[in-house]
């Protein structure tokens, strides 16, 4: 089933934030915290490139269960897991090359930036109120030589990269269907409501 319509925004932020930005190597590791659409797609994207270990993180364990399945290597409940830095560190032996936060918490966030190794580089893909202020360790930041960056719409340009996701897509490298379920335009409530209940990663609504 071929499903390009949601290629564009939050699927070209995920993908676009590790093809375009940050292009981890095959031995490096790469964390996604929280797991919609831009995480879920930023697995997908780095399991195409061959990366080592890719580690997802989120407190629904269905949707950990989704990130193993487009691409995870280990997944963390930070729901259950009471120290999710420690949990990182442990698995990727002193800290991760490079993390992204798809969440906008400024928990989260912080998270993000402390689970790197020295010289890791964080993404930060969400929006979030302009009011908001994330603390950092700034000696551990500054002797570590970590980055903290921010990424929209995956720093693509949507003419010459969506086609190459479509283009993936119908290779079976970026199984976006995975993500979507199709609602006819007279179940366009029932779409919306899923969504907020978190029963549907991408609703897809069908005109025709």
């Amino acid at each position: 089933m071929d499903i390009y319509a949601p290629i564009g925004c939050g699927l070209q932020t995920g993908a676009g934030t590790v093809l375009n930005v940050l292009k981890p190597g095959k031995d490096d590791s790469v964390v996604v915290f929280g797991l919609g659409n831009v995480g879920l797609t930023a697995l997908m994207a780095k399991k195409y490139l061959g990366t080592g270990q890719i580690i997802a993180v989120d407190i629904d364990q269905e949707k950990l269960d989704m990130g193993k399945d487009v691409g995870a290597t280990h997944t963390v409940n930070s729901r259950e897991q009471t120290d999710v830095v420690k949990a990182i560190k442990d698995i990727t032996k002193g800290g991760a090359a490079y993390a992204i936060d798809c969440t906008g918490l400024v928990a989260v966030i912080e998270n993000v930036v402390e689970c790197l190794a020295p010289l890791g580089i964080a993404a930060i893909v969400r929006v979030r109120p302009a009011e908001k202020k994330v603390s950092l360790d700034p000696l551990s930041f500054l002797l570590e030589n970590k980055r903290l960056i921010g990424v929209i719409i995956g720093d693509s340009n949507p003419q010459e990269f969506v086609p190459k996701l479509v283009e993936l897509q119908r290779k079976g490298h970026f199984p976006t269907e995975k993500l979507c379920r199709k609602y006819p335009v007279e179940r366009f409530k029932d779409a919306i409501h899923d969504l907020h209940l978190g029963n549907v990663i991408k609703p897809v609504i069908q005109w025709g």
